[in-house]
């Protein structure tokens, strides 16, 4: 045979006939070799190959994460400067219109200690209470949004109720048109946010931000809530029906701040609260008459009148 065939097949003979032989060996000899040694082996020649490749990708990710970061501190910086341009030009035309600065609100840090029903927790258990100036009626927000409204206040401890309480309403709107509506959450079919009392003609679309609006007496203005995510009819087919995703993670709850409510006024009436970007809005009231005017007024509140009972009422007829 080996005279028949040509050298090069006669190579491949040899080549199979000893892949074979040390195959066979392996399945024979395979469960009794040091696996661990040869690991040991391997990883002291290939160790140095690795560490080149991996310092080659490492390199190669950090230079392109520094390029990502290099731009986008750059529109941060163009950003920065031009808030800093926008908020000299308001603080400039506030004091030449006259009107006060703008003001904020405390915030109180406060730890979730447990959250109550599941799966969708409807209520919180705060650490903080009257004696850190929990009041019922504060609002409850995150870093993220608005999570809720404290409802009972103990001596170091208190108690709100979430955004997923069905006996809890929000005044909300849209930021970018303005629409209002009325933040509630529905348990049935599914449980889910719901934005009511919209009308049909207003435009709304998905992904919008919706936050607390000026019509809310419970909360500050401007705090984000979520996200609009479906719009449909309700079940009359005369208002619009929006779903809404809470920006906060409500399940996940940990850490949060208590903003104070409204304050009663003296006549009993509950004033809207304010954040700290909005402005405080001045009356300006008429300026007392002087003495002179009042001295001037006085005879002719003196003066009797001449009128006839008849002119009188037609008078005061045609002022109606």
């Amino acid at each position: 045979m080996a005279s028949i065939l040509p050298p090069a097949e006669r190579r491949s003979v040899v080549l199979v006939a000893t892949y074979a032989a040390l195959s066979l060996l392996l399945l024979v000899i395979g469960d009794h070799l040091p696996v661990s040694w040869m690991r040991g082996v391997g990883a002291f020649v290939f160790e140095p190959l690795d560490r080149f490749v991996l310092s080659g990708d490492r390199l190669f990710a950090a230079w392109r994460e520094n390029g990502a970061l290099h731009q986008r501190l750059t529109l941060l910086e163009i950003e920065n400067s031009k808030l800093r341009t926008a908020g000299a030009e308001n603080r400039e035309l506030r004091a030449r219109l006259g009107l006060p600065e703008w003001h904020g609100l405390s915030l109180k840090a406060v730890e979730v200690v447990a959250l109550s029903d599941e799966p969708t927790p409807t209520a919180a258990t705060l650490s903080a209470g009257a004696d850190l100036g929990v009041k019922p009626g504060d609002a409850l927000v995150t870093s993220d949004g608005l999570v809720g409204r404290v409802t009972e206040v103990w001596a170091r401890g208190s108690r709100a109720a979430l955004l997923t309480d069905p006996n809890l309403a929000v005044a909300c709107e849209i930021e970018t048109t303005g629409v209002n509506g009325v933040l509630r959450f529905s348990p049935s079919p599914t449980p889910r946010l719901l934005l009511s009392a919209v009308p049909l003609a207003d435009t709304i679309r998905v992904g919008e931000d919706v936050m607390t609006s000026d019509l809310s007496l419970r909360f500050a203005r401007g705090i984000p809530v979520g996200r609009v995510v479906r719009i449909r009819r309700d079940a009359t087919g005369l208002m619009q029906e929006v779903e809404v995703r809470p920006r906060a993670m409500l399940s996940r709850l940990r850490h949060a701040f208590v903003v104070p409510g409204p304050v009663s006024a003296s006549d009993g009436s509950l004033p809207r609260p304010r954040t700290e970007f909005e402005p405080v809005r001045t009356v300006v009231l008429p300026a007392p008459p002087g003495p002179s005017a009042v001295k001037a007024a006085a005879p002719a509140t003196a003066k009797p009148a001449t009128a006839t009972p008849a002119r009188a009422d037609t008078t005061s007829g045609g002022r109606r």
